[in-house]
C-alpha cells in the first residue's frame, strides 16, 4: 500500500493527468491518479485510469494486484446502480483469486457485495456471518482497509439484529481505524458516510453527531476533496435541523443538491433534496418544499412521509392518509417504517382516529425497544401523550411529556422540545392549571420564532389564545354538546351515535367548532373548552 498523502488532491490530478499525457505513468502512478480522480469527484475518469491500470496488471501477470482492481471497479459500479456491469468486473475479481494463496486479501474483498446484499435484503445473520470471514482474512493478511470494511459491516448487521451495544461497539471500533488514518483514503470517506448513515438510519443521534462533526473535519483537512462533501453535506444538514441551526442546514442541504445532481453521483441527490424540503416544510415554505420533494422524488428518493405532512398541513386530510399508507404498505425494512410511523400517528391523530395512532405508536414502541433508540422512545412518548389528552387523560398526557422532553434536552433538539412543551401547555391547561400552561405555551413561541418554524408560530399563538378566557361563549348549545364529547375522548363516529346525528354532520360540527374557537387540533379545543368553563377539569389516577 502506498502513501497515500497527496496534499491538494486536486493538485495531485493536475500533476498526475500532466505527466500521464506526456510520458505515460507507472502503476504506482497510475494507482495515484485513479485515486486522484476519485477524490475529486472525477468518477468516470476513475473507472477508466482503473481500467488501464487493470490491463496493466493483467498483461504482467500482477494477479492479486489485478484482482483488487477489479474488485474497485466492481464495487464503484455497483455504487453507481450499475450491477449488471459491476457484477462481472467482480466475477473477474472472483476468478482471478482462484489463482491465489487462501489467505490473500481479495478472498476477502469480493465478498463485500454478497455482504451489502445480504443487508439490503433484510437477512443480516448472512451479513454478519460473510463479514465475519472477511475480518479473518483481512487481520491474518494485515489489510487495514479490508478490517475496516468487515467490521463496520459487522456493526451494522448486529444493529440489524437489535445487538446495538455491540453493534455500536464495532462501528466505534472501526471509526477509530479511519480517525487515526490507518485507511486509504476512499475506504476512510466510504466508511464515514456508511456508519453516519447507519446511525441516523437507526436515529442513535448522539453517535451521527459525532461522527458528522468527524467526517466535516476530515473533509476540511483534505484540499480540492470534492468526493463524500456532497454527503457530508446531506448528513449536516440533518443534524442541524435536529439541532435547530435552520439557516444552515438550508444552506448545507442546497449545496448539496447542486453538488450531487450533476454527474455520476446523481443517484446520491434524490436525499439531498429531501433534506432540503424538509427544512422549507417545517419553515411554512410548503410551496417550495413540495418542488424539493418532487426533485428528490425524481432522483429515486420517496418523498414521503415529508410530502403527507404538507398535505396534512394544507388541509389535504385524505390526500395526506392515503400517501402514508402507500408509504407504509411498500416499507418492509425497520428503518423504514421508523421513519413513517411518527407521520402516519400524526396524522391519524389529526382525523380523530385515535385507533390508529396507538396501532402505529404501539409499532413504533416494538421498534424503539428493538433498536435501542431514545429518539424513537421519545416521539412514541409525544403520540401516546396526545392520544391520552383527547381522551381526556390529561395526567397521563403530562407523565409522557416529561419523558419525551427529557430525552429533547439531551440531544439537544430545541424544535421537537418546544413541541413538547406545546403539548404539555395543553395538559396543564386541561388540569386547570392555567399558569403553568401560559408559561410553556409562551416559551414554545419563542423557541418556534426563533427557528422560524411559521406554522408552529400559529399553532402555539392559537393556544395562548384558548387561554384567554373569552367574554362569551361562540359557539351553539349543539356545538357546546359536541365538544363536550369530543373532550372525553369519543371519534365523532362515536359521538355520531350517541347524540343521533350523522357522521356526516358531526364532521361539519368539529370542523365549525376548531373554525369557531381557532383551535388547530382536537386537544387545543379541549383544553380552551376547559379554560373557558365549558367541561369539568380532567384527570387521571
Amino acid at each position: 500500500m502506498q502513501d497515500w498523502d497527496a496534499g491538494n488532491w486536486q493538485d495531485e490530478y493536475d500533476r498526475l493527468a500532466a505527466q500521464d499525457a506526456a510520458s505515460g505513468l507507472d502503476t504506482e502512478e497510475l494507482e495515484a491518479l485513479a485515486t486522484a480522480a476519485y477524490m475529486t469527484g472525477r468518477e468516470d475518469d476513475y473507472l477508466s485510469v482503473m481500467t488501464r491500470l487493470f490491463e496493466t496488471q493483467d498483461v504482467a501477470q500482477k494477479v492479486q494486484a489485478a484482482a483488487r482492481t477489479a474488485f474497485w471497479i466492481g464495487l464503484t459500479l455497483m455504487f453507481r446502480g450499475e450491477h449488471g456491469r459491476g457484477g462481472g468486473w467482480v466475477a473477474r475479481a472472483v476468478a482471478l483469486a482462484k489463482q491465489l494463496a487462501p489467505d490473500s486479501a481479495v478472498h476477502g474483498y469480493v465478498l463485500v457485495p454478497s455482504a451489502e446484499d445480504a443487508l439490503d435484503r433484510g437477512d443480516p445473520a448472512e451479513a454478519q456471518a460473510l463479514a465475519q470471514r472477511m475480518l479473518v482474512i483481512g487481520e491474518g493478511s494485515g489489510d487495514a482497509d479490508l478490517v475496516a470494511i468487515a467490521r463496520h459491516i459487522v456493526g451494522r448487521a448486529r444493529l440489524a439484529q437489535g445487538d446495538i451495544a455491540a453493534g455500536l461497539a464495532d462501528l466505534d471500533r472501526t471509526m477509530i481505524a479511519v480517525t487515526e488514518g490507518r485507511c486509504s483514503p476512499i475506504v476512510t470517506g466510504l466508511i464515514y458516510c456508511s456508519v453516519i448513515d447507519a446511525c441516523q438510519s437507526f436515529q442513535i443521534y448522539q453517535r451521527a453527531w459525532e461522527w458528522t462533526t468527524a467526517l466535516s473535519g476530515w473533509c476540511s483537512t483534505q484540499p480540492g476533496l470534492v468526493a463524500f462533501t456532497g454527503r457530508c453535506l446531506i448528513h449536516r444538514a440533518e443534524i442541524m435541523v435536529l439541532a435547530g441551526d435552520w439557516s444552515a442546514a438550508e444552506g448545507e442541504a442546497g449545496t448539496a443538491c447542486k453538488r450531487l445532481a450533476q454527474g455520476p453521483a446523481a443517484h446520491h441527490a434524490g436525499p439531498a433534496f429531501y433534506q432540503r424540503g424538509e427544512v422549507l416544510r417545517l419553515s411554512g415554505r410548503y410551496g417550495e418544499a413540495v418542488e424539493a420533494y418532487r426533485a428528490a422524488s425524481r432522483h429515486g428518493f420517496d418523498p414521503q412521509p415529508g410530502l403527507a405532512l404538507i398535505r396534512l398541513a394544507q388541509g389535504k386530510q385524505h390526500s395526506a392518509s392515503a400517501a402514508i399508507r402507500r408509504a407504509l404498505v411498500a416499507a418492509e425494512k425497520p428503518t423504514e417504517r421508523m421513519r413513517l410511523l411518527p407521520a402516519a400517528a400524526e396524522i391519524a391523530l389529526a382525523a380523530g382516529d385515535m385507533t390508529a395512532a396507538a396501532g402505529h405508536c404501539a409499532e413504533l414502541v416494538k421498534l424503539g425497544e428493538t433498536y435501542g433508540s431514545d429518539a424513537v422512545a421519545a416521539v412514541c412518548a409525544e403520540i401516546r401523550a396526545t392520544i391520552a389528552l383527547n381522551r381526556g387523560e390529561a395526567e397521563a398526557a403530562l407523565r409522557d411529556c416529561s419523558r419525551a422532553a427529557a430525552v429533547w434536552r439531551q440531544l439537544p433538539a430545541p424544535h421537537r422540545l418546544a413541541s413538547i412543551r406545546l403539548l404539555t401547555g395543553r395538559a396543564c391547561a386541561a388540569l386547570g392549571d392555567a399558569d403553568t400552561a401560559r408559561a410553556e405555551a409562551e416559551a414554545s413561541l419563542e423557541t418556534f420564532r426563533g427557528l422560524g418554524a411559521e406554522p408552529d408560530v400559529r399553532a402555539a399563538k392559537a393556544v395562548l389564545r384558548t387561554l384567554s378566557p373569552s367574554a362569551e361563549n361562540p359557539l351553539t348549545p349543539r356545538q357546546t354538546e359536541v365538544l363536550g364529547l369530543v373532550a372525553r375522548g369519543l371519534t365523532n363516529r362515536e359521538i355520531a351515535g350517541e347524540l343521533g346525528l350523522s357522521e356526516r354532520t358531526v364532521d361539519r360540527h368539529v370542523s365549525d367548532i376548531l373554525t369557531r374557537i381557532d383551535a388547530p387540533t382536537r386537544a387545543a379545543a379541549t383544553a380552551w373548552a376547559a379554560a373557558n368553563g365549558l367541561i369539568a377539569r380532567t384527570s387521571s389516577g
